[in-house]
């Protein structure tokens, strides 16, 4: 549902989704990630990020199983949630 409220389509069977209409506004990363590498502690590794990638896994591959989607169809789906990220970062960066 988040994935169709961001876009006007939804994406064609086969095909990869389309991109975000308008990145410039979105503020995913704060302004201080720019400047100074963030490095998580052992304690939010062992918890909070551990957790939220498995969250993501299952559901992209709940959403996989529903759809019938491709590996490919489900990497381009990760793209477009990379991209918003990738276009927060000053130019040069990656």
């Amino acid at each position: 549902m988040a994935y169709q409220a961001r876009n006007s389509q939804a994406p064609r069977r086969g095909s990869m989704p389309p991109k975000p209409q308008d990145s410039s506004t979105l503020k995913i990363a704060s302004s201080t990630s720019f400047t100074e590498e963030w490095q998580p502690s052992q304690s939010q590794l062992e918890n909070q990020i551990n957790s939220a990638i498995e969250d993501i896994r299952i559901s992209l591959q709940t959403l996989q199983a529903d759809i019938g989607a491709s590996d490919r169809y489900v990497l381009g789906l990760l793209d477009v949630v990379a991209d918003d990220y990738r276009a927060q970062l000053p130019a040069g960066k990656s």
